[in-house]
């Protein structure tokens, strides 16, 4: 993702519509973080979680979630990807019925803040072919 810097004017010809791109992460509590991740990074201390959404930038879709753990100390991050899916209707109200899917857990290295660990993970999540 190529992120201008503020007060920079940029030329729409200059402008990058490919790739993925997210909001600053917010800081959540581990009640809040997917099971996987939680087993994942388990025995870890000092880990604070994270969370952001990803956008698809030439279409502005919502493509997912992602949830990061830093370990500053240690310095390592570990991160999923979680997608919602429709899988059925409710016979009797019909809403729908969601299920939320998450990726294995990507462990990195990771001395930088939550962005860089963002970005570490969608690089990461890119070449595996998870996302866009």
């Amino acid at each position: 993702m190529r992120e201008q810097p503020i007060g920079e004017a940029v030329e729409d010809d200059e402008l990058d519509l490919t790739g993925v791109m997210w909001p600053p992460g917010t800081e959540i509590e581990v009640s809040e973080v997917h099971a996987s991740l939680a087993k994942a990074i388990a025995g870890s201390r000092g880990v604070r979680f994270f969370a952001t959404r990803l956008i698809d930038v030439p279409s502005d879709c919502h493509l997912g979630n992602l949830q990061m753990a830093i370990d500053e100390t240690a310095g390592e991050a570990c991160g999923i990807y979680l997608t919602t899916h429709i899988t059925d209707l409710d016979a009797e109200t019909g809403e729908p019925v969601l299920v939320e899917e998450a990726t294995r857990p990507f462990k990195f290295p990771c001395t930088g803040g939550v962005e860089e660990a963002i970005s570490s993970l969608c690089e990461k999540m890119t070449l595996a072919g998870v996302i866009p």
